[in-house]
């Protein structure tokens, strides 16, 4: 079996992002950003379409963009850069958390939460009701 993917995934994703120090950090947390916020989008787009065709083509948009573009999802780091280091990747615990996980996590949270629902909010906020006043 071939380990080599798995470590060097493990190994891209940290130490790749240590070496550049802040800037890195900057990096990863903005690739982050991006990446759940068209992870958020194909969702939207996915339930918005009417028919199994359109369903697929908004979903698989997005995604494909994001993969292709290398940006950096919270959720596969939960299994790549563990199942990496098991693998024998020069990768220490704190390296993981420290250079991929929080930021990527955050980034998420801030791409899916500000980039998509906020901005979603916004622009189908209702009317506020107006409240009878009594004299």
């Amino acid at each position: 079996m071939n380990v080599a993917p798995a470590t060097a995934t493990a190994e891209a994703k940290t130490l790749e992002y240590q070496a550049l120090g802040v800037a890195g950090i900057g990096t990863v947390f903005v690739k982050a950003m991006l990446c759940n916020w068209l992870v958020c989008l194909g969702v939207f787009m996915g339930l918005t379409s009417k028919d199994t065709v359109g369903k697929i083509a908004a979903i698989w948009l997005p995604i494909m963009v994001f993969y292709g573009l290398g940006f950096e999802h919270a959720v596969v780091y939960f299994f790549m850069v563990p199942i990496g280091m098991f693998m024998g990747a020069d990768v220490s615990i704190a390296d993981w958390w420290l250079w991929n996980q929080i930021p990527v996590l955050l980034g998420n949270l801030v791409g899916g939460f500000v980039f998509t629902g906020l901005a979603l909010l916004r622009a189908f906020r209702p009317a506020p009701k107006e409240v009878p006043v009594n004299h």
